[in-house]
């Protein structure tokens, strides 16, 4: 009895074992068969997430983009100021090597405001006036040299007449030889040294220096270069033609120089006695 039973049992296993090996091919087949089917049935699915993603990624790009470009002008802006700084403190470290030179008078520092380029009328505006102690004639230099003179104040700012100006005249002196002179502006960025006679020793590349002569302006300070000599004629003096030295047209900051000059300390102050 147990002998039938196991032998129907293993005819069973075997039966099973051979329609599921046909079933197992046949499932194979079928898969095999379906599965383009269910790739062609998802492309449309795979290809709207592929879209997203792409136009996801493309707007991310973008947005980190424009994030990236308002960095980068950000950065630059305050390269920029940096460079600005550094500029100015190379000026105002250049007005003070040219105060190292004043050593007993009082300077006041002040920023150009204004700038007038008319020929008939050059001048400039700053912004100190008389409640800064600024009173008119008083000399105004930048880091190279001298600018003008204070001609009119108001509370809180001051015109100054440039050396180019046709009605300004300053006296000078030939550095290299010590030759007096009238310089005077000619309303055109230039001046020209008058009352240098024929017989003088000036040359191209001269320096002009103020030479304290009436006390408006303090003698040493270097005024312009000598550009051009000819001779007109008979005329008993030279045509001499000089640029400024001073930035007339890039100087920001000037100094104003005193009037009077400080008292100087009594010899046995200076020695701490």
């Amino acid at each position: 009895m147990h002998f039938v039973i196991a032998f129907i049992a293993a005819i069973a296993l075997m039966s099973a074992d051979h329609y599921g090996h046909l079933m197992g091919n046949f499932r194979n087949a079928l898969l095999t068969t379906i599965t383009p089917l269910e790739q062609i049935a998802s492309l449309p699915k795979q290809i709207y997430q592929w879209t997203t993603t792409d136009f996801t990624s493309i707007d991310a790009l973008k947005i980190k983009n424009q994030k990236l470009e308002t960095e980068i002008l950000l950065l630059k802006a305050k390269q920029q100021q940096f460079t600005n700084l550094e500029l100015e403190v190379d000026r105002l470290e250049s007005l003070l090597g040219t105060t190292g030179k004043i050593t007993n008078q009082s300077v006041q520092i002040a920023t150009i405001t204004y700038y007038s380029s008319n020929p008939l009328s050059q001048f400039l505006t700053i912004n100190r006036g008389y409640l800064n102690g600024i009173s008119e004639q008083q000399t105004v230099i930048d880091s190279e040299g001298i600018m003008g003179q204070i001609t009119a104040t108001t509370p809180t700012s001051s015109r100054v007449l440039l050396i180019t100006d046709p009605d300004h005249q300053i006296p000078v002196r030939i550095q290299r030889t010590g030759q007096r002179g009238i310089l005077r502006g000619t309303g055109q960025d230039t001046t020209k040294l008058d009352f240098i006679p024929k017989n003088s020793v000036v040359r191209k590349g001269d320096i002009l220096e103020s030479s304290g002569l009436g006390g408006l302006f303090p003698a040493g300070y270097p005024v312009a270069t000598v550009t051009q000599v000819d001779e007109l004629g008979d005329n008993p003096y030279l045509d001499v033609t000089a640029r400024p030295i001073a930035q007339l047209h890039r100087s920001r900051k000037v100094l104003i120089i005193s009037k009077e000059p400080l008292p100087t300390k009594p010899k046995e102050v200076e020695n701490g006695q």
